[in-house]
């Protein structure tokens, strides 16, 4: 061998050696930049499918009362007769000796 291919030899091994822990560092700079990359869409995807399904309590409050309240001016007060009030104490009295659940 001549001393220009050993030289030329060498210099390969040497560039050889100095990419090989380049390219690992490359793949793992890679592999984390791409890892807290997913992350942060996640992040950002939780974050805005709460925003975007969140319940408005005060809107919901509002709709369950202002409905009950329609409903409740919709009837009538209407006095029970003796019979019904013993038929009803009856009914209750004898679900609570023996319930049915």
């Amino acid at each position: 061998m001549d001393k220009k291919d050993k030289d030329l030899s060498t210099t390969a091994a040497i560039e050889n050696k100095a990419a090989a822990p380049t390219s690992r560092r490359s793949f793992l700079s890679k592999a984390i930049i791409a890892g807290v990359a997913v992350t942060a869409t996640a992040g950002i995807a939780k974050k805005t499918s709460e925003v975007l399904l969140r319940e408005d309590y005060q809107k919901a409050y509002l709709k369950d009362v202002l409905g009950g309240d329609s409903t409740l001016a919709s009837r009538q007060y209407v006095l029970m007769s003796k019979q019904e009030k013993a038929e009803l104490l009856k009914r209750l009295f004898q679900f609570h000796k023996n319930p049915e659940a």
